[in-house]
């Protein structure tokens, strides 16, 4: 019998490898953008085109996992701001960092303005994502640092919108988006008239996400 070190190794060495890619096309796409081959990316990752195509079969693929792997640290961050003591305003502080994450983070703008709507919502709407920004939310309110008629769907919203705008201005006015969080921040915070409407529903935040998708693929420019 194959001792078990032995079965395992292949696949520690499969999972190093996905990782190189993985990191080897956010490099490349947040420098070339969606239109990036996947041969510049095997380049990148230092392992042959056909290497490449038998781990990961399409560039959608790659990209929903890069997706995928940024909502984990957007969720761990999640975590890390849920375990600050009491009265340290855990949301504002997960809201900074995923500003200053999202601001840095071109490849995953990229991708995100760009992804197929064809495809299920990786993810970024992950069950445990949500559930933690739900948590965010409801400690931002006991804090009074966010309004009582917000909802995470909300919050989400704010950050899409400033991920776009830092998409935007990144070659011309990269700080402007901390600027254009603020403003953001500020509506979300206590006071002021009643919030019209409703916030959205899981599933109509994932369908306007992909109208966003669709938007963006039939503008000039846009993925093929």
């Amino acid at each position: 019998m194959t001792p078990p070190a032995t079965r395992r190794a292949p696949r520690r060495d499969a999972q190093r490898n996905r990782e190189r890619i993985l990191t080897a096309a956010r490099e490349v796409v947040a420098e070339r953008g969606v239109g990036a081959t996947m041969e510049d990316i095997a380049a990148r990752a230092g392992v042959g085109v056909g290497s490449l195509y038998r781990m990961v079969p399409t560039k959608d693929e790659l990209f929903a996992g890069i997706l995928a792997e940024e909502a984990e640290r957007m969720a761990d961050a999640a975590q890390r701001a849920l375990a600050l003591p009491e009265g340290e305003r855990a949301f504002l502080a997960w809201m900074a960092e995923a500003a200053e994450w999202g601001a840095a983070n071109r490849a995953f703008i990229n991708v995100l303005a760009a992804r197929d709507a064809s495809e299920p919502m990786p993810r970024l709407l992950s069950a445990r994502l949500r559930a933690l920004l739900r948590e965010l939310v409801a400690r931002g309110q006991a804090d009074g640092d966010l309004r009582d008629d917000v909802a995470a769907s909300d919050v989400l919203m704010v950050l899409l919108a400033t991920a776009r705008v830092s998409e935007g201005t990144v070659d011309t006015a990269k700080a402007y988006s901390r600027r254009f969080l603020a403003l953001q921040l500020d509506a979300l915070r206590p006071g002021g008239d009643p919030l019209p409407g409703r916030p959205l529903t899981d599933r109509e935040l994932e369908l306007t996400l992909d109208a966003l998708a669709l938007s963006r693929r039939a503008a000039p420019g846009g993925r093929a």
